[in-house]
């Protein structure tokens, strides 16, 4: 599938990056209020709702690294295709300090 200069995949890549943030800011107030949950759950002595929260939890937890390492990931893109970090080339040769 033909690129027309690199746009399209710079937009795809900006979405991913904005959504991967998003998540990456928003699922651990999720794991923390299902835990939360959890806990009330336990101590009101309802161990299936609780071992259910507990479960919720990991599941989040998990999504939650994956998108800390999409975020990682379209970060490094982005950075690497802005060209921030090309050596520069110096035409004349290196200067004798001694």
């Amino acid at each position: 599938m033909p690129v027309d200069s690199g746009g399209n995949v710079r937009e795809t890549v900006r979405r991913c990056l904005a959504f991967a943030v998003l998540m990456t800011l928003l699922l651990p107030m999720v794991i923390a209020v299902v835990l939360g949950l959890g806990g009330l759950l336990a101590s009101l002595g309802d161990e299936v709702g609780a071992a259910a929260c507990r479960r919720v939890g990991l599941i989040v937890g998990a999504v939650w690294f994956i998108a800390l390492a999409g975020t990682a990931t379209a970060s490094g893109i982005m950075a690497l295709e802005s060209g921030g970090f090309r050596p520069e080339k110096s035409d004349s040769p290196p200067a004798d300090h001694s």
